[in-house]
């Protein structure tokens, strides 16, 4: 097969000779990226990919291999591209000087043919003398220092300015050769896996190979890809995806630019029906599986959302920081080969939330560096700011900012406030929130309203909803109105006089209960969510609900004796799910009909065991899609004592 190199450079091409004999040499045409909120890596495997496919792209998929190839110098967290004058040359080898620097090559071969796709990086430690003016000086009068990373070239410098190397010297001349050499026998030895299905919850792609299960990145049900692996399990492996040879007739073109980096939306790329296909399969597999349920059980189809963008009303957005710059948004994607997921780099829209985000994160990433704020990093546990919370109300259009630190002293946050509201007139309310918690969580610890209103408002259907900062409230609006209509429909269905609602955080569901019962009592262990639900009731007029601060398992045993007075007990648990204590409550209760609405199927699946064991016969699932473009499925299940 051919091989072309995909380079100008002169050493490039030296070095290859020492693998291939004959060879092509096409220099690409694109502009370098150099962004130092980037990982050095990700910069260069960015770029050497794009020179890699244009150069594919003039030779119009001849069957060949394509061999680019990137080099960044980093020094701390600070890049070092080819300099465009001699200052910038000259201020380089300063920074150089008597010290390590890292030279990353990143390598990337490329059949456009089959569209197999590989790269990988080495790195290599190099120490430079303590150097003078007449050595810098010397060396740049030579004008060759343009288009070299760092400034110089190693095989020129040789011993005058390097005391060190530790690791590949061809790397730091502009190919890893051993490191090709290996690149060549994977790639020669990449195999095709046909993806027939999604993992839940990790949202990888799910293949065969070798009669092994294995779970490909960024793969989809349909798909043919080459693949190499990269973790081997016993029953199962982990592969990277080497490029697509067939693409699935569920793919879609995501939204997002930040798709299959970000962490947030993994399904952008499927056609938004098949995700409601997957997310029912995976729901009635996963209650057939744990639940042990059978197959007489009524399954309806999944009520959709209204909206696929701009449908979420919160986004908990993490701070982060890269070379040495803060950046804000969310965290990478689960990977078996990365222990910890950095916060995404420089994240300026979220397509599933608000348009604000395009005002409000330059905003604050400025504050944030004019204020020497360091982003808080869970690893080391050092760090400052941490979270920037934003709640979006859907049908006032009013934003709440909830600006996270640990607690100390922040400076200029009401002058802060100003500028965003400023920018961003619908922010009707600012908090500055202190968290001291160890684990990368948002924990309302210690608030301070700065600016605005303590809340914003929303609305569903006719009832108004108090929004504060630590309330949960279903994250999509319109799904919301869907979800509560469906339980009405089913509380109907069984014409209770009383209700019971557990977990009824500020109690959407026990308002909209209180049209069709006499009587609703709502529970729920946070204080807060308990005096909103109060406030909710007040500003909608409604007279029939009561509401008990305690936890779940402490109100059932304490109400057991006149708990037969309720005939619907309605059950909207976070993703853990049910207590035992709690299951066992309950069923002490013998209340005839449970509404069970849960956003995790496999704790669902676990609870519903439980209940069909002990005399409860599951009657119907309706799946509701809340969160589009992720793996998580709202449903709402039906119980009944036998």
């Amino acid at each position: 097969m051919n091989i072309v190199l995909a380079s100008q450079s002169e050493r490039r091409k030296q070095l290859l000779k020492k693998i291939f004999s004959n060879f092509d040499v096409m220099v690409p045409d694109v502009d370098e990226i150099l962004d130092e909120t980037f990982e050095p890596e990700l910069i260069a495997v960015l770029n050497a990919e794009r020179k890699a496919r244009n150069v594919a792209d003039k030779l119009q998929k001849k069957n060949c291999i394509v061999i680019a190839a990137d080099t960044i110098v980093a020094i701390d967290d600070k890049i070092l591209g080819k300099p465009d004058d001699y200052g910038t040359a000259c201020e380089y080898l300063h920074l150089l000087s008597d010290s390590y620097h890292r030279v990353i090559t990143v390598v990337c071969l490329f059949n456009p043919c089959e569209n197999k796709i590989l790269s990988d990086f080495e790195t290599t430690l190099v120490k430079f003398k303590k150097l003078n003016e007449e050595q810098i000086n010397s060396y740049l009068a030579k004008r060759t220092f343009y288009d070299k990373a760092g400034g110089y070239a190693v095989q020129e410098v040789n011993d005058e300015f390097v005391e060190e190397i530790k690791g590949d010297f061809d790397n730091v001349v502009g190919l890893p050769v051993e490191k090709l050499k290996n690149m060549l026998a994977q790639f020669d030895n990449l195999v095709e896996a046909e993806i027939y299905d999604i993992a839940f919850p990790n949202r990888w792609g799910v293949g065969k190979y070798t009669n092994k299960i294995v779970f490909v990145d960024n793969a989809v049900p349909g798909d043919s890809v080459w693949i190499h692996i990269i973790k081997n399990k016993p029953d199962f492996s982990y592969a990277k995806n080497c490029g697509i040879k067939k693409y699935s007739k569920y793919r879609v073109e995501p939204e997002c630019p930040h798709f299959g980096v970000c962490g947030g939306c993994a399904f952008q790329n499927l056609d938004y029906n098949y995700q409601i296909e997957l997310k029912k399969r995976y729901l009635i597999e996963t209650l057939t599986r744990i639940g042990k349920v059978k197959s007489d059980v009524d399954f309806h189809p999944v009520i959709s959302s209204p909206d696929i963008y701009f449908y979420r009303n919160k986004m908990e957005f993490a701070f982060g920081q890269r070379n040495k710059k803060p950046v804000v948004g969310l965290r990478e994607r689960q990977h078996p080969a990365k222990r910890y997921r950095a916060v995404v780099n420089r994240i300026d829209e979220c397509v599933v939330f608000s348009e604000a985000v395009k005002k409000v994160f330059p905003l604050v990433i400025k504050f944030v560096n004019e204020n020497y704020l360091e982003p808080y990093n869970p690893l080391t546990k050092k760090g400052f700011v941490r979270h920037l919370v934003m709640r979006h109300s859907k049908t006032t259009d009013q934003l709440m900012i909830i600006f996270i630190t640990r607690s100390g002293i922040v400076n200029n946050l009401e002058k802060f406030a100003e500028e965003l509201i400023s920018a961003v007139p619908n922010i009707a309310s600012f908090w500055w929130v202190e968290n001291d918690q160890v684990s990368d969580v948002v924990n309302f610890e210690k608030k301070h309203l700065i600016l605005g209103k303590p809340y914003i408002e929303e609305r569903i259907e006719n009832f108004r909803f108090i929004i504060y900062p630590e309330i949960f409230f279903q994250p999509n609006t319109g799904g919301a109105l869907k979800l509560y209509k469906t339980i009405s429909m089913l509380a109907n269905e069984i014409n209770p006089n009383c209700a019971l609602g557990l977990f009824c955080g500020s109690a959407p569901i026990e308002i909209f209960l209180s049209r069709i019962c006499n009587k609703v009592t709502g529970v729920d262990s946070n204080s807060v969510n308990i005096e909103t639900a109060k406030e909710n009731c007040k500003i909608n007029n409604i007279a029939n609900c009561n509401f008990y601060d305690m936890s779940a398992e402490e109100f059932l045993k304490k109400t057991q004796p006149s708990s037969l007075r309720y005939d619907l007990l309605v059950v909207d648990p976070p993703r853990g799910g049910l207590s035992k204590k709690a299951i066992h409550q309950i069923l002490k209760t013998r209340i005839r009909n449970i509404i069970y609405v849960s956003c995790n199927p496999a704790t669902l699946a676990r609870d519903i065991f439980l209940f069909t064991q002990a005399g409860y016969a599951l009657k119907k699932v309706i799946p509701v899609d809340l969160f589009p473009h992720t793996p998580h499925i709202e449903s709402c299940s039906v119980l009944q004592l036998t």
